[in-house]
């Protein structure tokens, strides 16, 4: 298997092992090695110490995490900061994610009594529940405003989460207009904002904010391949190894169907799919050689518009490898 180059890695670690599926580092060969994923800027720094400043005067918490890897989008350091505080799990981004996994992730947080919701922030139906379930969760703190005959002071929302979940987009949608600014790639936003949503509703948009250092590897990998951290620091050709395997294991036919790939195509080891997937493309440079770049980026867009089919990484039988 003859894989791309063209970009360094550097930080390496020790073989990696994929966590989440149990599946030894041979996939790549023994000579394998990752990079420590992680992605720490100063504005996520600064960010965390403001977000810290703000958290008295939010009344309820809006955590987001992608539908697709509800484990390892929680940024733990948030957990104590914010757990004194009113909060509700957003899961967004939950039409890209398998509708079977995310029935089990439901019926797990029922289970444990936690405030969530599975939402996509373009479908505005879902986003209807959002407000409502707020208002609810402050029903007995008005009830002593209600009780003197004093209007309630307004609603104070917080959005919280990891770059690239869709925090901006949520808030265009809860406010109807264009209040945040959006984009393909993480880290867009870097300042927060408050921001009106009607007469008695105000909301801060926060910063994407990740964790100083990622561990657990597989949880890096799946942050990676979602967008929340940004593509050069894993690098395009592991990125696509790693999202091939996967594929293979969990919907083979779409991306057989998607490449019209041959049968025996689909047990080819990631790399060797790769370069059968530029043939089919036409990925090819002078000679017949692969142009990795251009197959790589069209891998991954086409994964991330849903063309792939609905994938989830994150596996209920699988939670203690996050813990």
């Amino acid at each position: 298997m003859s894989r791309s180059s063209h970009e360094p890695i550097t930080g390496k670690t020790k073989t990696w092992i994929q966590c989440g599926d149990k599946v030894a580092s041979e996939l790549f060969g023994k000579s394998c090695e990752t990079p420590d994923i992680n992605w720490y800027p100063g504005h996520m720094l600064k960010a965390k110490k403001e977000l810290s400043k703000q958290l008295k005067r939010v009344d309820v918490i809006l955590e987001m995490r992608d539908a697709r890897i509800p484990v390892s989008s929680v940024n733990h350091d948030f957990e104590e900061m914010l757990q004194q505080k009113k909060r509700i799990l957003l899961f967004n981004k939950s039409g890209l994610a398998d509708e079977e996994i995310t029935k089990k992730w439901t019926a797990i947080f029922n289970k444990a009594g936690v405030p969530f919701l599975f939402i996509d922030s373009l479908n505005q139906f879902k986003l209807n529940k959002i407000l409502p379930l707020c208002r609810k969760m402050m029903e007995e703190k008005w009830s002593t405003f209600t009780r003197r005959g004093i209007r309630h002071p307004s609603l104070k929302l917080m959005v919280t989460g990891i770059p690239n979940v869709g925090k901006s987009s949520l808030i265009n949608r809860l406010s109807r207009r264009k209040a945040a600014e959006t984009g393909p790639t993480p880290g867009v936003t870097k300042h927060q904002d408050w921001i009106k949503l009607g007469k008695d509703v105000e909301l801060l948009d926060t910063p994407g904010i990740l964790w100083p250092k990622i561990v657990n590897h597989e949880a890096g990998m799946r942050l990676t391949i979602t967008g929340a951290i940004k593509d050069s620091i894993v690098g395009t050709s592991l990125l696509c190894d790693y999202l091939l395997y996967v594929l293979q294991q969990k919907d083979p036919e779409q991306l057989q169907q998607l490449y019209k790939l041959a049968p025996k195509d689909i047990n080819l080891l990631p790399g060797d799919l790769l370069e059968r997937i530029a043939e089919k493309r036409g990925c090819l440079k002078r000679g017949g050689v692969i142009d990795h770049p251009r197959v790589e980026s069209i891998l991954l867009r086409d994964f991330r518009a849903g063309k792939l089919g609905r994938l989830s990484f994150d596996l209920p039988e699988t939670t203690e490898d996050f813990s």
